[in-house]
């Protein structure tokens, strides 16, 4: 098979950008969409090298159990609205974590790190004052979904393992 081209990988970085920027801030809208915020993270394997790297507003958050805690806190209502994204691939050949079989070159664009970043507003509560925000979040490959092909769509092909959320105040 031929090696990866760049408007494959871009369209791929694109791809992915997308499905989290349509899937995560809806998600952060609904307190039962709160409930699944670890479903788009690594997790946190003592086996594995992948761990993920959460800060919000400069405050380290330990695991996704935290993560949770810290929005389910925020006001009722809060809504997240994003204005922009943007995608960058990092690594086109990323490995961190891979199974040892799944350790040959990317020809196929799936086993990328890809940074996105977003910005948008965020109002805490109904009537609340309107802030800006960025987010800048490295996805990695879901290595469990790698190569399958999903039954359903409840599983995500690109999982965060870096997030970096600053709220302007």
């Amino acid at each position: 098979m031929a090696e990866l081209t760049q408007d494959q990988e871009v369209k791929t970085a694109i791809e992915a950008a997308e499905a989290f920027v349509t899937s995560y801030y809806p998600a952060l809208n609904r307190l039962s969409g709160l409930k699944d915020l670890s479903t788009f993270y690594v997790k946190n394997d003592p086996s594995s090298p992948l761990k993920p790297d959460i800060s919000l507003n400069g405050n380290l958050i330990t695991d996704t159990t935290e993560l949770e805690t810290v929005f389910e806190r925020q006001p009722a209502k809060t809504h997240y609205e994003v204005l922009s994204f943007d995608c960058h691939t990092l690594n086109s050949n990323y490995n961190v974590g891979a199974p040892n079989d799944l350790l040959e070159m990317n020809k196929l664009g799936k086993k990328m790190s890809i940074l996105v970043m977003v910005s948008g507003s965020v109002r805490y509560g109904e009537g609340g004052e309107t802030k800006g925000f960025t987010d800048n979040v490295v996805l990695v490959p879901n290595w469990e979904l790698f190569g399958k092909s999903p039954k359903n769509n409840l599983k995500k092909k690109w999982l965060v393992q870096t997030q970096k959320l600053r709220v302007v105040f």
